[in-house]
């Protein structure tokens, strides 16, 4: 979850691979917190982001042992074959803004 008001970023379920996306929350500027916070990048329809993997794994903390690895592999081998990972490897997210009626 990405929380604009504190500028935070925060993995909720680090062992759930059955989904990928990222909640915000609040005002700010999404493409600057994700940025700065080495996520990954804003994609140009404002509508997903591009994650890095390396921060990802980062994010997931002492979750992140050899079967977060193989689970998170996985994951990002069907969010290829899907065409949801870009050149660069960063895995596409669809933003979900929970501040937002729906």
């Amino acid at each position: 979850m990405i929380d604009l008001s504190e500028e935070r970023v925060h993995l909720g379920d680090p062992d759930d691979f059955t989904r990928f996306s990222v909640a915000v929350e609040g005002d700010g500027d999404l493409a600057r917190v994700v940025r700065e916070a080495g996520l990954g990048r804003l994609r140009p329809d404002g509508e997903h982001l591009v994650v890095d993997p390396v921060a990802l794994r980062s994010l997931a903390g002492p979750a992140a042992d050899d079967d977060w690895d193989e689970g998170f592999s996985g994951m990002c081998a069907y969010a290829a074959g899907k065409g949801w990972v870009e050149a660069d490897g960063g895995v596409v997210a669809h933003i979900e803004r929970r501040d937002q009626p729906v």
